[in-house]
């Protein structure tokens, strides 16, 4: 029998969804009830890592293909997720780590935030930043009304930069507070920001998204989901607009063209 122990050693990064291959080695069957369970109820922040293996110009998932197929149903192809990064792996190293991997208990998204944050990484240094320059604190303490959506902070971040992640936060803080924390409206604002720049009034825009809630906020972004089949962000994004564009003062072009539901 070989007892011969087998290290690994990976690097975190970021790797968009259709930059990834399964490696069929190291992977089941995909099961895609299981994908749309997972898809269902679907949050970055408890999903875990994906690993991958780097060769040949892609990046082989060894472990997470279900998270892998539930992030793109609900994200969208084009967006990153945060990895373990292998590299130099045959395959047959690879199946050797998926086994080894299933029988370890994975850190949550926080937890790796609150080590990259001690170790000084400069992103998530600076989103701690932000947060705080708005008298708001990153934790899973809901009784002291802490962001837990570490994993959406990053996202936005990493996608539309420092900026547009202070403007998301600013509006959610002032429109909604506590309960409006949560990785889609993060990620709608950011994009909101992004495509409308100055032209869009910020008090404006708190006190519209104030004036009908978050229930309704919710509601709303998701009937436009489940009619255009778009991802959450985008559809929360469109309903942000629709209610921004409500009533008298400054409006801005609609998110979606009209009559082409769906066209960014």
């Amino acid at each position: 029998m070989n007892n011969q122990r087998i290290e690994f050693t990976s690097r975190i990064g970021w790797v968009r969804l259709d930059q990834m291959n399964i490696s069929p080695v190291a992977q089941r069957t995909l099961n895609q009830p299981w994908v749309d369970t997972l898809t269902k109820d679907f949050n970055p922040d408890v999903m875990g890592m994906i690993h991958v293996s780097k060769r040949d110009g892609w990046y082989y998932v060894v472990d997470g293909q279900h998270r892998r197929a539930a992030a793109i149903q609900w994200l969208g192809s084009d967006q990153q997720v945060q990895c373990h990064i292998y590299e130099n792996l045959t395959t047959a190293d690879e199946a050797a780590l998926f086994l080894k991997l299933n029988a370890v208990k994975a850190q949550s998204p926080m937890s790796k935030y609150k080590v990259a944050l001690t170790a000084g990484s400069p992103i998530e240094t600076d989103v701690d930043r932000i947060a705080r320059s708005l008298d708001l604190v990153i934790g899973t303490s809901k009784d002291l009304e802490e962001i837990g959506c570490v994993t959406a902070l990053l996202n936005t971040y990493r996608k539309s930069g420092p900026g547009s992640l202070s403007f998301s936060l600013r509006v959610i803080r002032d429109a909604y507070g506590f309960d409006g924390f949560q990785r889609d409206p993060i990620a709608a604002l950011a994009l909101v920001k992004d495509r409308y720049g100055n032209s869009i009034n910020e008090d404006k825009l708190i006190m519209r998204l104030s004036k009908v809630g978050i229930v309704e906020l919710r509601r709303k972004a998701r009937d436009w989901r489940e009619t255009t089949g778009n991802p959450a962000a985008q559809c929360f994004a469109h309903t942000m607009i629709i209610f921004y564009n409500q009533g008298r003062g400054d409006k801005v072009e609609p998110w979606w063209n009209i009559g082409v539901v769906g066209a960014a």
